[in-house]
């Protein structure tokens, strides 16, 4: 067959016979000459291109051939290899797809589909099939092959379908084998890569089925995909790799490895990579993990692939669920290595983060860190511990890492108040609360599973994934988040609801006893979290929801108190149960958060069995912290509660007290009392179910603090299934005030609809109060807030009223709604209070009115019956005309009439009572018996019992038109009433049995009958007796005719209970029926009255006349009928007669037989003319009555005890029971006889009787008696007689100004009664007023004219009480008086009292009295000298001085605490006026005014120094010479102020005066000039004055008495002007002093000042006293004027230069400071601490360079002159700086230790000097020295010949070490090594020697030096092998060696392990158990020496 161009018949004639007998092809030699047609015919030329039509009849007859059959033969998979690396002419062919893929199927590969395949040139197509049509193919057939090929795609037809299947099963192992040697040889063939075809990467796509073809391919994939001519059938190669590898083998993951390292640039490719990728993951389903795992471990590797995040990318998209897992796998896998791959897994975590742009599933990426790993690596992990604190920080950073930019913003807005982008916050909300749900989960379940953490670890873990942990924990590794976002972070992830689950689980972690998290831990975290996630609360999250009611059980049972274990309780003995009070009250407010946000189960639960949590609950929604709640209204309630508490507290105290009784019998046998307890502080019963207990206050503010915060009490209130709100509501009564419901209506927010009418109602009665109580007035001062929040109120209240209007009136109203808005409304109705009565008005009025308007737009005129009282009662339109228009009136008009007709009973308004009985009249539902017969008992309950409010309502006095119309109402429900009853029958029950007992049966004359309460016939009657209204009276003679027919009898009434004739109209209604203006109802009440009623009627008042007259009549009628009777019950016959006189001039008639019946039996009266007279003339009868009584009173004579009527008058124990009725005789008595005396004088006559003045002395007397008080309190209650008597005592005074005793003794008795009165105890009355004012015109009017006698009254005014008026009028009388020019003749005591009383009042007149006395007194001072104004003043200030300190004990409040206050500035004001001197006056008062010495620490006055200082300045010089010379005058009788003598005498030294006219500039060379020149004697005086100051300052603080010391010497010096013996003189009075006093305070005084003279005159006392010595404080004193001297000196001593000249220098200055020491020692030792200084800072030179600069020498001279100050430089005071001295030579020593053979004779000084110490102060020394024993011991040991220092660390018993080895801690390496080799050589020798150095040798051994510790090892093995037995001594430290952090150190010690294991056989067990330990745990190998320690042993056992 020609190939180019095949004869058309003949392969249609092969292709017809293949179709009718395909198995004549199935031969072998068909076979093999089909097969060559597939194959390339060398031949032809190889460029050309041959036609394909011969292969694919080939390939189709093939096909045909072998169609069913299962098994192909090898040729063809050969010839397919062959086409596929040749031309491709039929592989690639549609026509022969068939035969092709079943080809294919040998190879086992999952082709990509067509549409993923990218191949640049697609194979050569069938072409035309025509015969003889060369091809020659051109781009337009390629393209139009490719797109038939892509539209194609993958979709085979059913056929095609059946035919593929496989065909080499027998033969898959030669196949593959022939084909990777094909490929192994197309791949092998040197040739350059880029000369690979492309159709061998065409094959290597088809035969990636095999993994040896897929790791062919995939080692050079990258170069192919980077070489341009290769890249699209390279990445149809990737694509056939990816989709291949399926079986996950370890070729498949060498596979994946090589292709995460592909690096690919190009956009194109990268994007066809990551579609590989995902086929790869689809490929199989654990090439997801082992792929992240590669990505991340590359990632982490320095060959770093730059499309790892890319790659992570796709793999996330593509498993959103399995890939965090996988992710999160890898993550642990981190964690697990060695090393601490924490830092590396944050950074790559968030770099992971960043470039998925957060596209991961956060929680079950975090789920995947928490699964538990059960692989060898997890289960054998090294660090278990680390690694669930990493795995716990890398959650915390997944938790932060959620926050996206999206949530970012939502946060921030949030912050704001902007709710924007919410759905992504709460999102991330949720998934945090998910993420700690899954946490807690691990950490409760899992982690305890991988390791026991330590207590500390475990809860900080836990705290960290609920973000609770410190905020540095989270971010310390690394720093991030950063520090702008860390607090904001930190916040979003923890302001996050909180999971039932996550709850729960920490209960239970705390109730677990094998998890380290404790019940108070738990508690605590348990509270946080419950408060941070209902902080958060919102409406569009639920942050606390809980479903289980078990949750309550958790928290109670983490509170449970248990006992300890290992305690046996008796037997029988049941402990209670108890619980720890902290815990408890801290669970009770984390449940009540539980329950406000879970009411309808966890709420729901608390209410109904756990009271305590009801309680708390109360208490948040009514905003009252209150034990008991406020709900509890009923007052025996809640006294039973307090009560019972009380009981229970009672009863917890004895349990705890006896369970901790039996605690402690078991352990400490201690007997346990109250005050002993410990528990009963700690401990509460555990009965959550019990009664409620009073919770302690910070408990109840913790609650108070959380409903502010948390709104829980708002959260409880919106809650309708359960209704709690509701159901406190109805519990409430009706009359309890309920603000709190107002509050929380003002705080909801939202609609209204979820809160019951109930609290709508409460919030419109509190804003309606509110609104009333707040004036108009206040709105223009209101703030804009204020303004604000009040518009925001009225809108809530519109908003409101509209709620409620529209329940009641609009189209939805039902029944339900409407009877509880009216029924709040009307229960507050009858409340006791008002303002909640007014309230409830105002609330009905606000919700009916509008309703009511609206309607009556709508209806033209309301009903007529109606408007009349519509009309009179506008206030009440609601109730009369809006309420019964309601839609629903029917259902509420029962209740609505109920409530008022108990709201008539408390009402107290009459006009309110008017509109609530008008409208029972009208709309009272009266169609039962029952609600009739209640209405009409309390209607008449009204009348008969509220006799006060009807009074009101119907008074006589004016006529109102309302009235008439309540009485209009009241008689229509009684007429109707007495209708229905009437006509009731006989024998119908009306009333139950019990209520019978008031209940009569009336039987009228016309036979009909009634049953009714007595009540309602009186209150009928009553109306009766009102009369009829103007209005419409048919009901009103309706029930007169009934009650009172007329000419009929009245009708009978009986008891019902006992069927006795009752009493129907009893006296007192008879009496309101007289009264009334009804004749009908005047003459039934007169009939059959008895005499004793008659009488009892006339003597009534309000009767009118008709009425009386007809009383009178009847009366007469008695007379006539039965006058005995009628006489008997006649009591005073004079009042009757008058009685009936009064009546008649009233108009009554009758009664003139009664009258004359009167007086027939009284005496003879005056004749009928007077009688007529006075009959005519009522005011001549009335004047002469007075008169007649006035004769009748008795006259007072001289002789009668006027004290004893006064006492009768005023009995001081009055009875009650006595009649008073003759004191009013008596006192008109004692009242005309003053009056008739008083009116004598005013006439002129001056004869009196004398009787006022004996009265004023009486009562004088009986002032001055104990029973003053008694009877100014009697006079005090009988106002009445005593103000009159007062008065006329009063007008007699001003009558007779002259009697000067009168007055006097009149002002006196009014003081002595207003002090009495004034008493605080005692009430205002007229007495006090009329008393006050007398004494203030007394004062004020009468002019003194005796001015003593004026400061008499003065002094008594100040002492008895202090009124300012009365005062203020005295003083000024008396200033009147002197100017006037009175002469002054008082005494000079009776002034100063006078004055001191009035600076103590602080009186304004003081300097005006001052002024007027002082120019008055002038003319007497000769008879007073005591009167001089200098005198008076000065006592005055001398007093104020002298009180300051006791009035300084009683206030300090200030230093005016002096009485005089002010006022001593004007008195010194006065004195220096009057003597400018101050002194030279009065001296003697003056010097002690301004010297005289108080008690000790009194205080100064304020005025003291300005005293002193006019002294100074304006005094003469002769003044002042006297004041010196007194003051330091030896004999002085008085001791004078020390402080202000001082103060005195430098002042004087001052005086500006004395240095006049000098020299402004100071001369530099002047001479010291000295003022004040004294003698021996003056100065000794000085220095008493200096001691005493000191002395009283010593008590205070012996520092400030040296101070004061200080100040005061250079006085001393100036006043002895350098007068050398004067100094001596007082050197040695106070050398006697001091011997004299010793160490007391006097003594110590003058041995300071005796050292502060020393220390300015050093030169004064030589020899220097011995008692100077022993003085302290010459260190710390001031100046001393040689210290600059011995400073130069000290200076030259310390200089170090090499002249010959300061060789001279320094030699002089030696002599000079041993000169002062041995003369001077107190100023040199002044210096040692600049001494121990200057030796600082030279010991650091090498000894030449010491010695030659003089350093030596220094030393020398500083211990030379330390030596000469012996003993004083040992004194506590110096111990400081001669530490720091010594301290310097032992440094010196030290250092130049190998020069001591220089340093011999300093050597031997300074162990004298130390031994003198140890004598002198062996405290100190032996202190200094056993700080500083080493040094000591090492200078001992170098100079062996020093036996001095030797015995002293002998007999110090100072610590040493032994031997020479001690010094190797401070010498360098090479010394020891030196010292060990000595020892080591010697050893050789004797190693018996060895045994003195084992403490040293074993310190050695483990040494950080390797010569010396191995040279130490050698020696104690020799020590050891000399003497075995103490080989158990170098246990210790060879088990040390071991264990030792020094790799080094334990790598000896092994080395010698066998040796010394031999040596030490008895514990040779230890020491290879430690050796094996450290080969575990220290990674060392340590079996070696092991084995060798055992081989070692084993051989010795063996011999």
């Amino acid at each position: 067959m020609n190939r180019a161009k095949p004869d058309t018949t003949l392969y249609l004639s092969l292709m017809y016979l293949a179709k009718i007998k395909p198995n004549i092809f199935a031969t072998e030699g068909v076979i093999e000459a089909l097969c060559s047609l597939l194959r390339r015919d060398a031949s032809i030329n190889f460029k050309a291109k041959g036609n394909s039509l011969v292969s694919v009849l080939a390939c189709n007859l093939l096909m045909a051939a072998y169609e069913e059959d299962e098994n192909w033969p090898e040729i063809f998979v050969k010839v397919y290899i062959e086409d596929s690396l040749g031309e491709r002419i039929w592989v690639d062919s549609p026509h022969c797809k068939t035969f092709v893929d079943n080809i294919q199927t040998a190879f086992n590969t999952k082709m990509p589909p067509k549409s993923m395949l990218l191949h640049g040139e697609v194979g050569r197509s069938g072409g035309d099939l025509s015969a003889g049509s060369s091809p020659h193919p051109s781009m337009t057939e390629e393209e139009d092959s490719q797109s038939e090929l892509l539209i194609a795609e993958e979709k085979m037809s059913p056929e095609q379908e059946g035919q593929l299947m496989p065909r080499y099963d027998d033969l898959a192992e030669s196949v593959e084998e022939y084909v990777l040697d094909m490929l192994r040889d197309q791949l092998n063939r040197r040739q350059p890569m880029d000369n690979v075809s492309r159709n061998l990467l065409r094959l290597l796509t088809a035969t990636c089925g095999y993994k040896e073809v897929r790791q062919m391919a995939v080692q050079r994939l990258e170069m192919w995909l980077q070489n341009p001519k290769l890249t699209k059938p390279a990445q149809d190669l990737l694509m056939s790799v990816c989709m291949n590898c399926n079986t996950h083998s370890s070729e498949d993951m060498e596979v994946i490895s090589n292709l995460i390292k592909i690096r690919l640039k190009p956009k194109v490719l990268l994007n066809h990579y990551m579609l590989c990728v995902r086929e790869l993951l689809n490929a199989h389903r654990d090439n997801l993990g082992t792929t992240i795992k590669f990505v991340i471990f590359n990632e982490l590797s320095n060959a770093r692939n730059p499309n790892n995040m890319q790659i992570l990318y796709t793999v996330l998209q593509h498993s959103s669920e399995q890939a965090p897992k996988y992710l999160a796998m890898v993550f642990q896998d981190l964690l697990t290595t060695k090393d601490d791959y924490l830092r590396a897994s944050r950074a790559l975590l968030r770099e992971i983060i960043k470039q998925t742009k957060h596209e991961i599933n956060f929680q079950a990426f975090c789920l995947g860190l928490m699964q538990e790993r059960k692989e060898a690596q997890y289960t054998e992990m090294e660090f278990k511990e680390r690694f669930v604190i990493h795995i716990t920080d890398l959650l915390a950073v997944s938790m932060m890492l959620g926050i996206t930019a999206q949530v970012k913003e939502a946060g921030i807005a949030w912050d704001k108040g902007e709710k924007k982008n919410l759905e992504v916050l709460r999102s991330f909300q949720n998934q945090i609360a998910a993420i700690q749900r899954d946490a807690v989960w691990w950490l409760h379940t899992v982690v305890p599973s991988i390791s026991k953490l330590a207590p500390k670890d475990y809860v900080h873990c836990l705290h960290k994934v609920l973000f609770t942990e410190q905020p540095e924990t989270y971010y310390k590794w690394d720093n991030w988040p950063p520090e702008s976002d860390r607090n904001f972070f930190l916040r979003l992830c923890s302001e996050v609801p909180i999971l039932e689950d996550t709850l729960m689980r920490i209960l239970v972690i705390g109730l677990s006893r094998d998890l380290p998290l404790g019940p108070a831990d738990a508690m605590e975290l348990a509270d946080h979290l419950v408060k941070r996630a209902a902080a958060v609360q919102a409406d569009d999250v639920e942050v606390l929801r809980v479903e289980r009611i078990q949750l309550i059980d958790a928290v109670l049972n983490l509170c449970t108190y248990h006992h300890p274990e290992n305690i046996q309780l008796p037997p029988g003995y049941q402990p209670p149960n108890l619980a720890i009070s902290t815990l408890y009250w801290k669970a009770w407010p984390l449940l009540l958060v539980v329950a406000a946000f879970n009411p309808e189960n966890i709420g729901l639960a608390a209410w109904e069995e756990y009271p305590s949590l009801k309680m708390l609950m109360e208490m948040v929604m009514t905003n009252n912290y209150s034990y008991p709640q406020c709900t509890l209204t009923d007052e025996e309630t809640r006294t039973e509660m307090i009560n019972r508490e009380l009981q229970i507290s009672q009863r917890e105290k004895q349990e705890i007290l006896a369970f901790e009784g039996h605690l402690a019998a078991a352990s400490t046998k201690q007997t346990i009392t109250e005050s002993s307890s410990l528990l009963l502080s700690q401990l509460t019963s555990l009965d959550p179910q019990g009664p409620p207990r009073r919770p302690p206050p910070h408990v109840l503010e913790q609650v108070k603090s959380l409903n502010q915060s948390l709104r829980l009490g708002h959260l409880l209130c919106r809650s309708r299934h359960p209704d709690f709100l509701l159901n406190i509501i109805q519990r409430q009564a009706s009359s309890q005030s309920m603000p709190w419901l107002a509050d929380l209506v003002q705080s909801s927010e939202g609609s209204l609809d979820v809160l019951p009418v109930q609290c709508l109602c409460e919030f419109l009665l509190h804003d309606a109060a509110d609104e009333s109580t707040s004036g108009e007035e206040e709105e223009e001062g209101e703030s804009k807030e204020q303004r604000a929040k009040k518009r925001q109120r009225q809108q809530k209240q519109r908003q409101l009223l509209g709620r409620l209007q529209d329940l009641l009136l609009g189209p939805k109203a039902d029944e339900q709604t409407t009877c509880e808005v009216l029924d709040y409304f009307l229960r507050r109705l009858s409340s006791s209070q008002v303002a909640s009565r007014v309230l409830a008005m105002k609330g009905l009025s606000l919700v009916l009115s509008e309703g009511g308007l609206r309607d009556g737009e709508e209806k033209d005129h309301p009903m007529e019956e109606d408007s009349g009282d519509s009309e009179l009662l506008q206030g009440y339109q609601w109730l009369l005309r809006d309420l019964p228009r309601l839609p629903l009136f029917d259902s509420v008009r029962a209740t609505t009439a109920l409530a008022l007709q108990q709201a008539i009973h408390m009402e107290t308004d009459p006009q309110t009572i008017s509109a609530y009985l008008v409208y029972l009249s009208q709309h009272a539902p009266v169609e039962e018996q029952g609600q009739h017969n209640d209405l009409a008992l309390d209607v008449a309950r009204l009348i008969v019992e509220r006799s006060t409010i009807m009074s009101h309502l119907f008074s006589k006095l004016s006529y109102c038109a309302e009235s008439d119309a309540v009485l209009v109402a009241l008689l229509s429900i009684f007429s109707r009433y007495i209708k229905r009853m009437r006509q009731s029958k006989e024998g119908e029950e009306v009333y139950s049995w019990s209520e019978s007992q008031d209940q009569v049966f009336l039987r009228w004359t016309s036979g009909e009958t009634a049953t009714m309460h007595i009540l309602v016939v009186h209150a009928m009657v009553i109306l009766l007796t009102l009369g009829p209204p103007q209005a419409g009276d048919g009901d009103f003679y309706t029930l007169l005719d009934i009650w009172f027919p007329e000419k009929k009898p009245l009708p009978t009434a009986f008891l019902v209970d006992t069927s006795e004739e009752a009493l129907l109209l009893p006296d007192w209604l008879k009496l309101r029926m007289i009264r009334s203006e009804v004749p009908r109802l005047v003459d039934a009440a007169l009939q059959d009255l008895e005499p004793q009623q008659l009488l009892l009627f006339v003597q009534s008042f309000g009767i009118p006349v008709s009425s009386m007259s007809k009383l009178l009549q009847y009366l007469d009628q008695a007379v006539s009928h039965d006058p005995q009777t009628l006489e008997q019950n006649i009591m005073d016959k004079n009042y009757m007669a008058h009685l009936v006189e009064v009546q008649h001039e009233r108009g009554a008639t009758g009664g003139q037989t009664f009258h004359s019946l009167l007086t027939a039996s009284l005496p003879a009266r005056r004749d009928s003319a007077e009688t007529a007279k006075s009959k005519s003339s009522p005011e001549n009868s009335q004047g002469q009555s007075r008169i007649r009584a006035l004769s009748q009173v008795r006259v007072l004579g001289p002789e009668d005890d006027l004290a004893g009527i006064f006492l009768q008058l005023f009995p001081l124990n009055p009875d009650p029971r006595w009649q008073n009725s003759n004191l009013r005789p008596l006192a008109l008595a004692l009242q005309q006889a003053l009056g008739q005396e008083l009116a004598r004088i005013r006439q002129g006559n001056v004869q009196v009787t004398g009787i006022t003045a004996r009265l004023l002395q009486a009562v004088a007397a009986l002032m001055n008696s104990p029973h003053s008080g008694a009877l100014v309190m009697a006079m005090h209650r009988n106002h009445f007689i005593s103000c009159p008597l007062m008065r006329q005592l009063y007008q007699y005074q001003r009558c007779m100004p002259q009697d000067t005793a009168f007055s006097s003794l009149f002002f006196k008795v009014l003081m002595q009664m207003l002090q009495w009165l004034d008493n605080p105890a005692v009430e205002d009355g007229p007495l006090r007023a009329q008393l006050k004012a007398f004494a203030v015109q007394y004062s004020s009017r009468h002019r003194i004219s005796d001015i003593r006698g004026g400061f008499l009254h003065l002094t008594e005014a100040l002492t008895f009480r202090h009124d300012p008026d009365l005062i203020s009028s005295t003083v000024r009388a008396i200033i009147a008086t002197l100017k006037s020019g009175e002469k002054c003749n008082v005494e000079p005591e009776l002034i100063s009292k006078v004055l001191q009383g009035l600076i103590e009042t602080h009186s304004p007149y003081l300097e005006e009295l001052l002024t007027v006395l002082f120019s008055a007194t002038v003319e007497s001072t000769a008879r007073f000298p005591a009167m001089k104004p200098i005198a008076v003043v000065s006592s005055l200030l001398l007093q104020d001085k002298e009180e300051t300190p006791v009035k300084k004990e009683l206030d300090s409040c200030s230093t005016e605490a002096a009485w005089l206050g002010p006022s001593s500035g004007l008195l010194n004001d006065w004195l220096e006026m009057l003597d400018p001197e101050v002194i030279s006056s009065c001296p003697d008062l003056q010097q002690k005014l301004l010297f005289s010495w108080n008690k000790a620490g009194s205080q100064v006055p304020s005025f003291h120094p300005y005293l002193l200082a006019l002294l100074t300045h304006q005094s003469s010089w002769t003044t002042l010479h006297q004041c010196i010379r007194l003051l330091l005058c030896r004999n002085r009788e008085q001791r004078f102020d020390p402080t202000a003598s001082l103060d005195f005498l430098w002042a004087c030294i001052h005086i500006p005066r004395i240095w006049q006219g000098r020299d402004q500039r100071t001369p530099q060379k002047r001479r010291e000039e000295f003022v004040l020149h004294l003698k021996s004697s003056e100065l000794i005086s000085l220095v008493e004055l200096i001691l005493a100051e000191a002395e009283t300052r010593y008590q205070n603080t012996e520092e400030a008495s040296c101070t004061l010391i200080q100040s005061r010497l250079p006085l001393l010096l100036s006043c002895s002007h350098g007068d050398l013996e004067s100094i001596k003189k007082v050197t040695e009075y106070l050398t006697n002093c001091i011997q004299q006093w010793g160490s007391s305070s006097v003594g110590k005084c003058c041995q300071d000042l005796l050292l502060q003279i020393y220390l300015q005159l050093p030169e004064l006392l030589v020899p220097m006293p011995e008692m100077l010595l022993t003085s302290e404080g010459a260190r710390d004193s001031s100046t001393c004027k040689l210290d600059a001297l011995v400073h130069r000196f000290i200076n030259l001593l310390a200089d170090t230069s090499d002249s010959k000249s300061s060789e001279s220098r320094v030699w002089d200055a030696n002599m000079a400071c041993r000169k002062l020491a041995v003369a001077h020692p107190i100023l040199l030792l002044r210096h040692l601490p600049m001494m121990a200084a200057l030796l600082h800072g030279r010991v650091h030179l090498n000894f030449q360079e010491f010695r030659q600069q003089n350093h030596l020498t220094f030393f020398i001279h500083v211990l030379g002159i330390l030596e000469l100050l012996q003993p004083q430089v040992f004194q506590n005071e110096h111990q400081a700086a001669l530490w720091d001295c010594l301290l310097s030579f032992i440094r010196l020593l030290l250092n130049y230790r190998k020069s001591s053979r220089h340093l011999a004779a300093f050597i031997s000084k300074f162990v004298q000097f130390i031994h003198k110490y140890i004598t002198c102060n062996a405290q100190a020394a032996v202190s200094f020295l056993q700080k500083h024993s080493d040094p000591l011991h090492d200078l001992s040991s170098d100079n062996s010949d020093l036996a001095m220092l030797k015995s002293l660390l002998a007999g110090l018993s100072l610590p040493s070490k032994s031997g020479i080895l001690d010094r190797g801690s401070d010498e360098e390496k090479d010394d020891i090594l030196e010292v060990l080799t000595d020892i080591d050589e010697m050893s050789r020798r004797r190693p018996e020697i060895l045994s003195f150095f084992a403490t040293n040798l074993q310190k050695l051994m483990s040494s950080s030096e390797e010569s010396c510790r191995n040279l130490a090892f050698s020696l104690a093995l020799r020590s050891i092998q000399n003497n075995p037995s103490i080989a158990a001594d170098f246990l210790p430290t060879f088990m040390y060696c071991l264990g030792s952090r020094d790799f080094e150190v334990v790598q000896t010690a092994l080395r010698n392990l066998p040796e010394y294991t031999l040596l030490c056989q008895e514990h040779a067990a230890v020491l290879l158990h430690r050796a094996f330990l450290v080969g575990m745990y220290g990674q060392i190998d340590t079996s070696s020496q092991i084995s060798e320690a055992l081989k070692v042993l084993h051989m010795e056992a063996m011999i």
